[in-house]
This record gives C-alpha cells, sequence and structure tokens, in this order.
C-alpha cells in the first residue's frame, strides 16, 4: 500500500532542466560545496562570466543573452556542476567541484580559455567581444588563491 503522506511529485529549484538557480540558491548552494570541499581537503573552482557593458549600455545582462550563456554553460560543463546568478542579472556563476582524483587536471587559465571560447560561440560576435570569464580557485590545494569580487 503507498504511503499516503509522501510528496507526490519532488520540484527542482532549478539546474540541468533549464531553468538556472537565483541569486539567494546559487549562493547557498556555493556555501554547501565549499564546506563540503573544505570536509574533504579538496578544492573548489568557481567559474564567472560577465559581459562588460559597451559605452552608454545596460550594467546587467540581457534576458536574451543571458539565456544563451547558460545553455552554453550546460554544454560546457559537467551534468554535476551548478550553475545560476552569482550577481542576479550582473554575473553567471558555476561551481566545478573537483574529486581527489582530478584535482590539478585543468589550471584555472586552462578552464577561462577553454569555456571562454565556448560560450562566445553562443552569443552574437558583438556580444561575444563583452564576455569576460574567470576562474578562481578555493580549497587547501588552492596555490596563488584569488579573492572572490563581483565583476
Amino acid at each position: 500500500m503507498p504511503n499516503q503522506n509522501r510528496p507526490r511529485s519532488i520540484r527542482a529549484l532549478g539546474g540541468r532542466s533549464g531553468a538556472e538557480y537565483d541569486e539567494e540558491t546559487f549562493l547557498h548552494l556555493l556555501a554547501i560545496e565549499q564546506a563540503r570541499a573544505a570536509r574533504a581537503s579538496q578544492q573548489l573552482r568557481l567559474l564567472l562570466a560577465t559581459l562588460e557593458p559597451v559605452s552608454g549600455g545596460p550594467a546587467h545582462i540581457p534576458p536574451a543573452d543571458a539565456a544563451r550563456l547558460f545553455r552554453g554553460l550546460r554544454v560546457l560543463l559537467r551534468d554535476t556542476d551548478i550553475m545560476g546568478w552569482y550577481r542576479q542579472g550582473r554575473v553567471v556563476g558555476a561551481v566545478l567541484s573537483e574529486s581527489a582524483d582530478a584535482a590539478g587536471h585543468e589550471t584555472s587559465g586552462v578552464i577561462e580559455e577553454r569555456v571562454g571560447e565556448g560560450l562566445r560561440q553562443h552569443l552574437p560576435a558583438k556580444t561575444a567581444r563583452s564576455l569576460r570569464v574567470r576562474v578562481t580557485q578555493q580549497g587547501p590545494r588552492a596555490v596563488g588563491k584569488r579573492e572572490i569580487r563581483s565583476p
């Protein structure tokens, strides 16, 4: 006999299904991943992508460009990576967790270049030129750790 008290469905907060996490949820998940990585003595990388505003242009990422960025990230990143708004409407973020086996496989600079080039293919040429991607390393083995600041 089925349990009548059990919920019939579970609604996902966002992520892989096509809906990105909002800033509050993304930052909460980032904090959880940072704590998990610290407990496991593993590194964590945070990818931040933004569009530099053109003179007189908006300081936010237009919805159509945001959709292209998230679509590109879903193609370029692993299913286990968490994506959402680091700063709502302005900075796209992705938490790139690492297993002990994969630690140090790609440097942050290599990831920045690979993901940046991949994302530019999803954007119109004019918009692609304004794309900025940065990857920061956090954790016990992070060498040259950079402070995370909102672009």
